[in-house]
């Protein structure tokens, strides 16, 4: 894994969440980022207030999420296997991570999860 990465800090779908930045702004409390990341994520399909670019990462329990990553299938999926991130399952890479893949810098994600099971695999 690039050592830049914090290891806690990977979704279960294998985006960097302290690079994301929904979590970026949040912690660092860039309302004026938010505004603009609202506006730069929506779309026809996909509207969003400056209010759901919130995000405390993908593993915080109770923490606010922003909404894609709330609802986000391949989440619940790790999380009701209990996985750390899809890196972990036997069913690596399924339907649900490609289809979040196609909406996402696939390759990023890809990379740090084929990392992790190399990692997983050798100790």
């Amino acid at each position: 894994m690039h050592k830049t990465q914090d290891k806690d800090r990977i979704a279960y779908c294998g985006v960097n969440c302290s690079i994301c930045p929904a979590y970026v702004a949040t912690q660092r409390q860039q309302e004026k980022v938010r505004v603009r990341i609202a506006k730069l994520w929506s779309d026809k399909d996909h509207t969003y207030e400056a209010s759901e670019i919130t995000c405390k990462g993908c593993h915080e329990p109770w923490g606010q999420k922003f909404r894609h990553c709330q609802e986000c299938a391949v989440r619940a999926c790790a999380r009701k296997r209990l996985y750390a991130t899809c890196a972990e399952c036997n069913e690596y890479p399924c339907s649900k991570l490609n289809n979040l893949h196609k909406t996402l810098d696939k390759k990023i994600a890809r990379i740090n999860l084929n990392d992790l099971r190399c990692n997983n695999k050798a100790g």
